[in-house]
């Protein structure tokens, strides 16, 4: 049965290490960057690794692409992080000054006394990001830059021509479509014309490389989305079913996907030499993980919160006009009482559905500051 479903049959460790000694070793644009994102032992770690794996390093030319496109979006952003943070601690200080002096007469509390330790935590904090942007990085971050550019040099997939982006556009339609992966969790991704298919221009180069050098290939990612990885109750085992059987047919070779703190532990335990850096690594990777995803919470729990305004509205509206109160929505208002109340059932419905994902997504993120605590 193992041979008619090979993608479904987790990998042993020892297919894994037999993998390993002959794979191609292919990070994705997101791990490249993460050699310039972190504090500098972190970065020349990383760096290390690459180093090590170097004679099996090969990245598609998107990946490349992605990297250069994104790189500056990365070593800017860090540097106005200064005047962003600064910008906001004052908005959230000015906010708390002007609660206080809104405070009536208190027993206790001494309201120009309290408003004076917020402007002197104001002005330690300005000083301290003048320090922090002084000693900003530049310079070894372009040289991490001309770094990798060494490391990846002669190890880059070709360009793809016009005609043939043209033809991956009309397959990735069709792939998209039927919810084939990888890409289609890109399929609404507001961006140039072919980058929506990124991960499918990424997938082919992937194969044909396999194809002509008749190895396996190791897929570091930390993109999370289901396209690429087999997601059972919310936890990993592996890339998709659909995806390795995809390239075993393809390619004749095996296929296999890690998250990039998973990859480095077992990289760490076969080569030795890299294992001092390892852990440092993963907890400045964990730091930057839980901030991404404290950035997706927030954002999904206001997308939640405007949804369920929307709903309430609505809700407000039907009942309104089931009252007898005229109504303002012509449409609303030519439809019967049955068919009203309907309409309000599906939208309790959908509004208790939604409330439910709020919670949930509320509960998360104090599940998540419970564990930075610990």
């Amino acid at each position: 049965m193992k041979a008619d479903f090979p993608g479904w049959f987790p990998k042993t460790p020892d297919e894994l290490a037999k993998i390993w000694e002959r794979a191609i070793f292919v990070p994705d644009t997101n791990v490249l960057l993460h050699c310039l994102r972190h504090p500098a032992p972190v970065r020349d770690e990383l760096l290390r690794v690459f180093e090590v794996l170097k004679e099996s390093l090969w990245i598609p030319y998107q990946v490349g692409l992605e990297f250069h496109r994104n790189r500056l979006e990365v070593e800017f952003g860090a540097q106005d992080a200064y005047d962003r943070l600064i910008k906001d601690h004052e908005t959230a200080l000015g906010q708390a000054k002007e609660k206080l002096r809104q405070l009536r007469a208190h027993p206790t509390i001494d309201v120009e006394r309290e408003v004076a330790a917020l402007d002197m935590a104001m002005e330690d904090f300005r000083e301290r990001m003048a320090i922090a942007r002084d000693s900003h990085p530049t310079n070894d971050i372009a040289s991490a830059v001309t770094r990798l550019t060494e490391l990846f040099a002669g190890r880059v997939g070709s360009q793809w021509k016009s005609d043939r982006l043209a033809t991956i556009k009309k397959e990735g339609e069709d792939r998209y479509a039927r919810k084939i992966p990888p890409g289609y969790k890109d399929a609404k991704k507001d961006a140039g014309e072919f980058d929506k298919y990124g991960d499918l221009i990424i997938w082919k180069d992937v194969i044909e490389k396999s194809k002509a050098e008749k190895r396996p290939v190791i897929f570091i990612s930390d993109d999370a989305k289901e396209d690429w990885w087999w997601i059972h109750r919310g936890r990993k085992l592996g890339a998709r079913p659909d995806l390795l059987e995809e390239f075993r047919e393809a390619t004749g070779q095996d296929f296999h996907i890690y998250e990039f703190t998973q990859f480095l532990r077992i990289a760490a335990e076969r080569h030795p030499e890299i294992q001092g850096g390892v852990d440092q690594i993963e907890k400045s990777l964990l730091s930057d993980g839980l901030a991404r995803k404290r950035v997706i919470d927030l954002a999904g729990a206001k997308a939640l919160r405007e949804s369920i305004v929307r709903l309430e509205d609505d809700r407000d509206a039907i009942i309104s006009t089931l009252s007898g109160a005229p109504s303002v929505d012509g449409v609303r208002s030519m439809l019967n009482k049955t068919e009203l109340r309907e309409k309000l059932r599906l939208i309790d419905d959908e509004l208790e559905r939604v409330v439910g994902r709020l919670r949930v997504e509320d509960a998360s993120s104090e599940d998540l500051e419970l564990g930075r605590e610990i």
